[in-house]
């Protein structure tokens, strides 16, 4: 089944927005819906996400800047689990029910931009009091549990499991700021996401863009979303090491390949091309940025 949806990111800026600005947020906007993506089928049981096209329908650069986006969402739905599944998914046919699982989308997708938020001040300021932003994670996560039926605990373990890896932790926290920084570079302008409106106070707590790429300009991370990954090195026992792989998109050389939380070395066993998600990481040598290693996060499918 494939299920389209919009999605509209509007900073109320006075002045025009630097393009630099405009790619990066387009760019982190791309990354929050594959994570959206890829956490959906935690949120909602009995549900698979196969896979996600992303396309910009529009962006507008006059102020306000507006950023409209198609998003389709290929599902699968586990008859087994027909019973179980929350009101989502109609009992009978095993398709979303349209309306709800925009909403459910929309709030997940803002989930994992404040969880990143959180991210940002633990990475610049370490463990803190809670502020606009948490607070707004906070409301967020109760909606959710009430659309979905989970319990909140269980959302935040999602959350937790994900992003337990630092590389995953310092690629969120990076993604929320280029998200914001249309709106932190003027003042914390308000920012409506489908029309839900944040306003000064909650955008003015999340720290400034460079201070996080300060902390994280050493080892910087980059994501690919289905890219074909060329297996050079196979290791069926292990999922950290013994794994190598050349990535065309990024480099013709060899690569340490580690395989992260949802992919099994038995899943690609002997198969020379994959596709996945992956996250590369970077060593900075003066001005220049070396690919080092490879994470594949999701595996897509075979070629």
């Amino acid at each position: 089944m494939e299920h389209s949806s919009e999605f509209s990111v509007r900073y109320l800026t006075e002045n025009p927005v630097p393009i630099r600005e405009i790619i990066e947020s387009l760019q982190s906007v791309e990354t929050i819906l594959n994570e959206t993506a890829r956490l959906l089928p935690n949120v909602i049981d009995g549900l698979q996400v196969e896979r996600i096209n992303i396309r910009v329908r529009e962006v507008a650069q006059e102020s306000p800047l507006r950023e409209l986006f198609i998003f389709s969402l290929f599902l699968a739905f586990q008859k087994q689990l027909e019973q179980e599944v929350p009101d989502a998914i109609t009992e009978f046919t095993g398709f979303v029910v349209p309306d709800r699982f925009d909403t459910i989308v929309t709030v997940l997708a803002l989930v994992i931009v404040f969880y990143g938020a959180g991210a940002i001040k633990d990475l610049v300021f370490g463990k803190g009091p809670a502020g606009a932003a948490e607070n707004q994670l906070k409301g967020l996560l109760d909606e959710l549990s009430l659309a979905t039926g989970k319990p909140v605990k269980v959302l935040r373990g999602v959350l937790e499991a994900r992003y337990k890896d630092k590389t995953l932790w310092t690629r969120l926290a990076n993604t929320t700021s280029g998200f914001f920084a249309p709106s932190k570079n003027q003042e914390s302008s308000p920012v409506e996401v489908n029309q839900r409106r944040f306003d000064e106070n909650i955008i003015r707590d999340i720290p400034a863009e460079f201070v996080v790429e300060h902390e994280s300009q050493k080892h910087p991370s980059r994501p690919f979303t289905d890219t074909l990954l060329e297996i050079h090195a196979q290791d069926k026992d292990r999922t950290a090491s013994g794994w190598y792989a050349v990535i065309p998109e990024v480099s013709d050389k060899r690569l340490k390949l580690k395989l992260m939380d949802g992919v099994s070395a038995a899943e690609i066993w002997q198969r020379d091309n994959v596709r996945g998600d992956v996250t590369v990481l970077y060593d900075r040598l003066g001005v220049e940025l070396v690919p080092r290693e490879v994470h594949l996060e999701r595996v897509i499918g075979f070629s």
